[in-house]
């Protein structure tokens, strides 16, 4: 039977709990010569399966991270979570306090486009040599209308 490839060790398992592991994978890899033909297949279907469990736990927390990422990080801050770092939430409430900049910067613009309008119409007629009044008689207007006709096409 050929020899396994060397498995990668994983530097955040207790270092008692991985000598025994490798106790164990030494003692399995003697004996692997003398199982039957009927137990190494079982074992190689049983690997197959918990290296997919594996990969379909991996593709699961992934797809939660990116569903998050998605979804609910910005502007949700989740104090409760441990795992939510403190830029992340900072992050969000940057963004929601320049968002918030941003629609009043919006809102104080268009009432000072608003203000510098009706300013431009009052100049207009109070520096007109007609009164006020004028543009609210009715026959003016129709003089306005007889003496400038628009055209038609």
């Amino acid at each position: 039977m050929k020899k396994s490839k060397a498995h990668h060790r994983q530097d955040h398992l207790n270092p008692v709990l991985d000598a025994a592991g490798e106790r164990l994978a030494q003692i399995l890899l003697r004996s692997v010569d003398t199982l039957d033909p009927n137990t190494l297949q079982r074992l190689r279907a049983a690997r197959e399966q918990a290296v997919e469990q594996h990969r379909m736990a991996l593709v699961h927390v992934a797809q939660t991270g990116m569903s998050m990422a998605g979804h609910g990080s910005v502007g949700r801050v989740d104090s409760e979570d441990p795992r939510v770092p403190v830029w992340q939430r900072l992050s969000s409430v940057g963004m929601l306090i320049a968002l918030l900049l941003g629609l009043w910067l919006i809102d104080t613009i268009q009432n000072e486009n608003s203000l510098q309008d009706a300013a431009e119409v009052d100049r207009v007629l109070l520096i007109d040599d007609l009164p006020p009044a004028a543009y609210l008689d009715p026959g003016f207007k129709y003089f306005l209308k007889l003496s400038y006709p628009t055209k038609s096409r």
